[in-house]
């Protein structure tokens, strides 16, 4: 398989995304990428957009490769009905072959049918966690998403949910990482006062939390300041 073969060309455009999974603030620099490609890639496909539906809030869209994908994404979040919506709650994979015929979602099938020029769908479950999410494929003529075409975007949806993944990863890891760093402060400034005051553990992590309540200031804000100074503010800076 060779960069100049289409399936060696695809192969490389996906190697390159993994530059992406390190970061969390990539995420939608990546997907941009993958809808983008997916209208390039898969068969009979001409917009594609990634939809995101966190749990009690209102579905929108992380990355749509045009108008029409934005367009039609966000008909199915004013319906609070369609493919993408299903798929996204629903752990599975839609396929609408003629919007002509759909009985699913009749409403949904109607509009695209008349106001616009898309005649097929395909839209992929990809995760739950941060908030559920689904690929969307949209093409202008009927059952041209065909088993070729929906093999292809498996692909792209396996990818789309591995950037998704990667970037709640490193969500949660730099949300930890401050934890930690939180929590050694604090523990720093906790020794500084024991040692000033000859005071308990316990009796200095109140100062700390008394002197946060009176200051209306974070208790880690409390602690840097502690440990850079080596005793309690007694004001706030900036009053």
């Amino acid at each position: 398989m060779t960069a100049s073969d289409p399936a060696g060309e695809l192969a490389m455009e996906f190697a390159e995304l993994n530059d992406h999974l390190g970061t969390a603030d990539q995420r939608e620099v990546a997907l941009q990428r993958v809808v983008d490609l997916a209208v390039k890639s898969v068969p009979g496909c001409s917009s594609a957009a990634v939809t995101a539906w966190p749990v009690k809030r209102k579905p929108h869209s992380l990355a749509t490769s045009d108008e029409v994908a934005a367009a039609i994404d966000q008909l199915q979040y004013d319906l609070g009905d369609g493919p993408c919506l299903s798929a996204a709650s629903e752990h599975a994979s839609v396929r609408i072959a003629d919007v002509r015929t759909e009985r699913r979602w009749p409403t949904f099938a109607e509009a695209l049918a008349t106001d616009f020029k898309i005649r097929a769908v395909l839209s992929f479950h990809l995760v739950d966690e941060p908030q559920r999410s689904a690929l969307n494929l949209y093409a202008e003529d009927a059952e041209v998403l065909d088993d070729e075409s929906f093999a292809t975007a498996t692909l792209f949806a396996a990818h789309a949910r591995v950037l998704l993944m990667h970037a709640a990863s490193a969500g949660r890891a730099g949300n930890l990482e401050q934890a930690l760093t939180t929590s050694r402060q604090i523990g720093s400034a906790v020794g500084i006062l024991m040692h000033a005051d000859k005071i308990s553990d316990e009796e200095a992590f109140r100062l700390l939390r008394v002197t946060s309540q009176r200051l209306n200031r974070k208790l880690s804000d409390i602690a840097r300041d502690v440990a850079d100074t080596g005793t309690l503010p007694r004001r706030d800076p900036a009053g």
